[in-house]
This record gives structure tokens, C-alpha cells and sequence, in this order.
């Protein structure tokens, strides 16, 4: 059996000045059978393996006095079948311990606090300083800032008139976020670029940080080319019961999609539609939707989960002008009611009516009828989160 010098002979005179021990992980001794190798004591290697390399030996590492790198790399990888050739000029020193190692995981632990790095060429480790790298990165977005305003309320007559106002305000500039979260992922010494025409991100950094910005970038595409499609419907509900003041909600509370809603709006009056329209919007960015008796402003946001919160803001000017402002929570495919904007209407009918004396005419009956305007809103995930 070959063995290994004890790492007080190899460091020499450092042992002067502290304990130094390069062990095998500690085993459970196990009965030995008969021409079984007795387990070898923890300052000597077991090289018995014959295809010793980075990964199938521990050792644990104790330095109590700083040692020069070049001297620690050769007891790395002594006694094993790799051979390290350290640059010329890197330098610098280690002092602490390392329990339950293998030379892989010392070399990564040990050289980036010292500004070197390794690769590997078969069975040569070489060791050299850490150099910056230089990468681009594809940024898909238009390069726009794009700021959406919605005021809902009048102003008050009086101090002493009932007043209410809601102002919500959107603004979004993507390479603006982008510049100020890669900067936060940078060494000090970094260099980087955006250009918003090109749609590059250039920079200059150690790999390490180059891989943190490209999961920081893929997730935030993730994220902003996430797409909602928007089904909205502005419904006119005669009510069929005269006594009736507003909707009945028990039958509308159970209705999530958008055929149940309408039908159970339609057992309750005539319905009339008096606009639909459709608009597509990405995740956190406002869009707007006009028509001739209908706004709607709306900022979606798309979770994982494909749950959407809505920022809606619609304003119906026909036939008198009614407006609101909220925020809504939804599952995709699932309608939103908006309703409480609710008049009387007057309806005028020629009816036959008797007259003194025994002639017939015709007389003009005014009947009051209940009418509810309800806002139906349906969004729809085109494009889902990514799979983690």
C-alpha cells in the first residue's frame, strides 16, 4: 500500500506556527474480514480508489496560519491522479478549515475570494485569475413609456356637498426597471449598456453575475409578455317585475361564466346589449377600449396562478353619464359584474280608452319601468406563465 507523507512533513516549517490537517472524512469503523486493508488513520489519504479526481474524495482541511495558494493546491492534489498547474502570477493566501470536502468543491470555495478561477483539461487543473466576460442580452419589448391617467368624480359645488373622486395613474418603462435591476446585480467594477433602439443589454461582468441577470431577464419576459384578452359587454336590463328595485343577486352570485350570467339576467327582464367590444392588453401595461356610449380603461396584472387583477375604470355616456372606478380579482375565463347603475324609464303607450257620451278614442299611458345598465367583463389568458 502506497502512502501519503502526513501534511506536517509536506508543509514544513508552517508547522511551526500552527496545526495543519488534510484528512479523510471520518467512517464508522466496520468488522474487518480476513485480508480486508485496515482503515488507514485521518492524516493519511486513502489512495486505494484508482480513479481518484474532483468528486469521490473528502477531506477536511485545517489551517491555523495563513498558507500560500500555490503550496495548497499541491496538497489538494496529492495522492491522487490529477496534476494542477497554477498561473505564474496569481498569489495570495488561506487560512480557516474546510470539513468533508472534495477537491471540486475546496477549489470553489477557496479561489473566487481570491480572484482566481480553474478550469479543466483532462486530468490538469489549471488556476488563473478571474477575468470578466462580456455578454448580450436580447431584451423583446417595445422601447416606450407609456402613462395612462382615469379621474372618476366631479368636483363639489360646496364644502358641504356629497363628494367623492377616484384618480389612478399607470406608468411603464421597461428598459427604465430593467437598467436599475441589473444594477443591483453587478460587481463594482462591471460595465453595461441598454440600447432601447436595438433592444440589447451589453455587459461586462464575472460569469457568476452574467448568469444571475440572464434568470433576472428571462423572468421578467416571463412576466411582461404575459397576455389578456378582454370580452366586455354593456347590458341593458328592463325588469320584468314592477316592484322590483334592483337585480336579484342569488341567482347572479351562483353565475361565473358569461352564458350563465346572461341567462340569468334574461329570466329577470329584457335585455338589450348596447355595446361589446374587445380589447387585448399586456400584463401591467393600461389599455383603453372607446366606443360610441362606452370607455373602459384597464391595467391587468397576470399571476402564476392564472388569477387577474383587474384596474378598471369604465364610463357608459349613454343615455346619462355613469362611472366607475375599482380594482377586481378574477380567474381566467370568469366574468366580472359591474352593476348599481341603475334609473327609472318612462314608457308612453296609444291605448283605446272610453269618453263620456259613448265615443272611443285613443289615450297615451305613461308606465314606469325598472332599468338596470350591468357591465359584464371577461378576461382570458392568451399567453400563460412559463412552467418553472
Amino acid at each position: 500500500m502506497l502512502r501519503v507523507p502526513c501534511v506536517c512533513r509536506v508543509l514544513g516549517a508552517w508547522c511551526l506556527f500552527g496545526a495543519v490537517v488534510l484528512a479523510q472524512t471520518p467512517v464508522r469503523p466496520a468488522p474487518q474480514r480476513p485480508g480486508q486493508m485496515p482503515t488507514l488513520p485521518l492524516t493519511q489519504l486513502d489512495d486505494r480508489a484508482l480513479a481518484a479526481d474532483l468528486d469521490n474524495r473528502a477531506f477536511t482541511l485545517t489551517f491555523a496560519q495563513p498558507v500560500p495558494i500555490k503550496d495548497l493546491l499541491l496538497l489538494l492534489v496529492r495522492g491522487t491522479s490529477l496534476s494542477v498547474i497554477p498561473d505564474p502570477a496569481i498569489g495570495g493566501s488561506f487560512i480557516g478549515e474546510l470539513k468533508t470536502v472534495t477537491v471540486r468543491q475546496a477549489l470553489s470555495l477557496i479561489l473566487p475570494p481570491l480572484g482566481l478561477d480553474y478550469g479543466l483539461d483532462g486530468g490538469f487543473i489549471r488556476v488563473f485569475k478571474r477575468q470578466p466576460e462580456t455578454r448580450l442580452f436580447d431584451i423583446n419589448y417595445v422601447a416606450t413609456q407609456r402613462n395612462a391617467d382615469a379621474v372618476i368624480g366631479t368636483t363639489g359645488i360646496s364644502r358641504d356637498a356629497p363628494f367623492a373622486r377616484v384618480s389612478s395613474a399607470t406608468s411603464t418603462d421597461l428598459f427604465a426597471d430593467l437598467t436599475k435591476g441589473v444594477q443591483t446585480l453587478l460587481s463594482d467594477h462591471a460595465v453595461f449598456n441598454v440600447d432601447r433602439k436595438a433592444g440589447l443589454l451589453q455587459v461586462t461582468d464575472f460569469p457568476e453575475r452574467l448568469d444571475r441577470i440572464g434568470v433576472y431577464l428571462d423572468a421578467v419576459h416571463d412576466r411582461v409578455h404575459r397576455e389578456v384578452q378582454i370580452d366586455a359587454r354593456v347590458v341593458e336590463v328592463e325588469l320584468t317585475d314592477e316592484t322590483a328595485t334592483t337585480l336579484d343577486w342569488t341567482a347572479l352570485s351562483q353565475a361565473r361564466d358569461l352564458t350563465k350570467v346572461m341567462a340569468a339576467l334574461s329570466a329577470q327582464g329584457k335585455v338589450t346589449i348596447l355595446a361589446s367590444p374587445r380589447l387585448l392588453a399586456l400584463n401591467n401595461e393600461p389599455a383603453i377600449v372607446k366606443t360610441d356610449s362606452f370607455t373602459l380603461s384597464v391595467t391587468p396584472q397576470i399571476a402564476t396562478d392564472a388569477v387577474i387583477m383587474l384596474s378598471l375604470s369604465p364610463i357608459l355616456s349613454t343615455p346619462a353619464l355613469n362611472a366607475s372606478d375599482t380594482l377586481a380579482r378574477v380567474g381566467d375565463g370568469q366574468t366580472i359584474v359591474i352593476s348599481g347603475l341603475s334609473r327609472e324609464r318612462e314608457i308612453k303607450e296609444r291605448k283605446n280608452a272610453g269618453i263620456k257620451g259613448g265615443w272611443f278614442g285613443r289615450a297615451t299611458v305613461v308606465t314606469k319601468k325598472r332599468v338596470e345598465l350591468v357591465i359584464l367583463l371577461t378576461p382570458k389568458i392568451l399567453t400563460p406563465a412559463a412552467s418553472s
